[in-house]
């Protein structure tokens, strides 16, 4: 039975994804979330346009007053309109989103709510191209490396810190790395060349694409 080790905590749905299709699962949280303590100006301000690239930021952000989201992933999408916000714009990756705002809203001013530790290919984008961008960190990701003395035949990759994690607890890992997306397969590359990447920025689509290649 092929082995899978996510990075992340799955839902039990996502888990019976794995284990209908006769796969093996261990789990184990290789990045931490911890919320930054703001000043209320921050949470009291109006925001006319924000940039947001993770349900972890939706979370934090959910009493902001913001006019408009410009966002990554489709569930990320999902999560803000269900609390009511405004979704402008949707992308796969932060490079595509910075390419579409660049396209067709230049001259709007944008705040970026998110990690601190944030890539920075998207905030980089927008200021070559001198599109206004104030960024806010609303929480930082903390690794949480863990050994493990096996190799799987496929290791899921959530994020770029997930992935900086789990080779710092087995920098020899032989193991296929299943990728969210662009931006964690570029960090996946530092370590290893057997990558794939999922055709959608979602935990199902990754899974989806385990699947696939293990079956």
């Amino acid at each position: 039975m092929p082995s899978v080790l996510s990075t992340k905590q799955l839902s039990p749905a996502q888990k019976n994804l794995l284990l209908n299709a006769d796969l093996s699962l261990t789990e184990y949280n290789f990045i931490q979330t911890q919320a930054l303590e703001l000043p209320a100006s921050v949470s009291e301000a109006s925001y006319p346009n924000a940039i947001i690239t993770s349900q972890t930021t939706v979370e934090l952000i959910q009493n902001f007053k913001i006019k408009t989201c410009y966002c990554v992933g489709e569930n990320t999408a999902l999560k803000l309109k269900s609390l009511g916000f405004d979704v402008e714009l949707i992308a796969e990756q932060g490079k595509a989103l910075a390419e579409a705002i660049i396209e067709s809203y230049p001259d709007q001013a944008f705040t970026f709510f998110g990690s601190r530790q944030r890539r920075p290919e998207l905030s980089e984008a927008l200021e070559k191209a001198k599109v206004s961008l104030t960024e806010i960190f609303v929480y930082e990701t903390l690794k949480t490396p863990k050994s493990f003395n096996r190799t799987f035949d496929a290791v899921l990759c959530f994020s770029p810190s997930g992935v900086d994690s789990f080779f710092e607890g087995n920098p020899n890992s032989a193991s296929q790395l299943i990728c969210i997306g662009e931006t964690t397969a570029r960090q996946a590359k530092l370590y290893t060349e057997r990558i794939f990447i999922s055709s959608k920025t979602s935990i199902e689509s990754v899974i989806v694409k385990a699947v696939k290649v293990l079956k």
